[in-house]
């Protein structure tokens, strides 16, 4: 009886050692193997990735590859440029043949070359297009800032105060009389896009080699920022009224920790007594700050400092009081800063910044008939600075218009008119005050 149990036993045990087995077997990676083909032949340099893994490999010259895979019913996602992204259940095989579609859309996607448009098929130069989809998901305060991180080879480069302007380059810095780019707004080559508004962007276009700019001439050294705004609809025969608006705020973050006035005054005076004792000698107080902490061998932090004439409070101090109040041998000027009645000090950065609001907001009138098309906005923007007494604030009013005479002569006109009110201070005089002038400008 123990005999047939403990063949019974080990039955059991080897059937479960069996399926183990198979099950692992099952689970081991194999190797798939097969060749990627486009609409003109094999299709090297395509990404052949396993579905939910990081693993992949490409096609090589002769559009094979060679790639392990594992589980029970492997996926391969196959793309490439110019060819729709396809997926390809493997299953069992162990080869695989597969003939990707070309993308049309992406091949026929327009753009602005010079003063025409052309199709990315036709087009041989160095450009990339932005879309206003695109540049509308970066809540920033002019477009510069929203092709920063959007085309390859171009850089951006804004200090993030409201109003200010941004450096742009487009491929690095490569000329002697200047490095800006040329910007063409509908046709018309401009100095700066400052003053257009995000919400009345279509799309924009760079042209980023000699080929693609070659039609500016020199102008195009540096590049080429093309930005066509919005127009009308034909055929529309109905009014189309849209709105765009932005709410946010900008965080300035922590400011780093500082000392209070008692620990600068407990550093200063640890700092001379090691001094002292370095040298052989007795410290000195007395000529501390000018002696405002007083004379004695613990640190005396008085209600007023004198600030020597940089920046302040002006008042009358009652001096004579002050020394005898605090044995100090402070001197006479009529500039103080007035100490906190806790002697905690103060937060100078948290004291001048802020949470600072962004509100924009844009009314868009289109329409169009047959023969014509139009479009017509109204915009309002205001950036407040992280810095107090900082802001920018924007008003734009942009009639577009296009109106058939025959059919092969169009007249129609661009009309922009911007009023820009920047207040604040651009850097600059040494560090001192935090508001500056306000600076009015009208573009038109």
């Amino acid at each position: 009886m123990k005999s047939l149990f403990y063949r019974l036993l080990q039955t059991a045990f080897m059937g479960a050692f069996l399926l183990l087995f198979s099950l692992n077997a099952s689970a081991q990676d194999r190797r798939v193997t097969g060749k990627i083909s486009g609409a003109d032949g094999p299709l090297p340099g395509a990404n052949v990735l396993l579905k939910g893994t990081a693993t992949g490999t490409s096609t090589d010259a002769n559009g094979d590859f060679s790639l392990s895979v594992s589980g029970a019913n492997p996926v391969l996602v196959i793309s490439a440029i110019g060819s729709k992204t396809q997926e390809f259940v493997v299953g069992n095989r162990s080869t695989v043949t597969l003939t990707l579609a070309d993308d049309a859309t992406a091949l026929e996607e327009v753009i602005v070359t010079g003063y025409t448009t052309d199709s990315k098929r036709d087009n041989t130069g160095a450009v990339s297009t932005v879309k206003a989809k695109d540049l509308s998901a970066i809540p920033s305060g002019n477009v510069e800032q929203q092709l920063q991180g959007r085309v390859s080879g171009l850089t951006v480069i804004t200090n993030g105060q409201p109003g200010t302007t941004s450096i742009v380059r487009v491929r690095g810095f490569g000329a002697f009389g200047g490095n800006e780019p040329l910007y063409v707004i509908d046709g018309v080559p401009t100095g700066g896009i400052n003053f257009v508004a995000p919400d009345d962007v279509e799309s924009t276009t760079v042209l980023k080699d000699a080929a693609a700019a070659s039609i500016y001439g020199a102008r195009a050294a540096n590049g080429v920022i093309v930005i066509t705004t919005k127009k009308g609809q034909r055929k529309a025969r109905k009014l189309s009224i849209s709105y765009d608006g932005l709410y946010g705020f900008t965080d300035p973050g922590k400011g780093q920790p500082i000392l209070n006035p008692q620990e600068q005054a407990d550093y200063t005076w640890q700092a001379i007594r090691n001094t002292a004792t370095a040298n052989g000698v007795t410290a000195d107080f007395s000529n501390v700050a000018g002696g405002q902490y007083g004379k004695g061998q613990t640190p005396l932090l008085p209600d007023y400092i004198n600030v020597g004439g940089v920046g302040g409070i002006v008042g009358n101090v009652d001096l004579a009081a002050e020394k005898a109040k605090y044995n100090t041998n402070i001197s006479a000027g009529p500039i103080y800063q007035v100490v906190r009645a806790d002697k905690a000090g103060t937060d100078w950065y948290k004291a001048i910044t802020r949470n600072a609001p962004i509100f924009r907001q844009t009314l868009g009138f289109q329409g169009g008939t047959e023969t014509s098309r139009f479009y017509v906005s109204l915009g309002m923007q205001n950036l407040q600075g992280i810095l107090l007494n900082n802001s920018s604030t924007r008003y734009s009013f942009r009639v577009n218009t296009e109106f058939d005479v025959t059919k092969r002569l169009r007249f129609g006109q661009n009309l922009q008119l911007t009023y820009l009110s920047n207040k604040g201070i651009t850097g600059g005089g040494g560090g001192r005050g935090v508001a500056g002038d306000e600076n009015d400008i009208l573009q038109a």
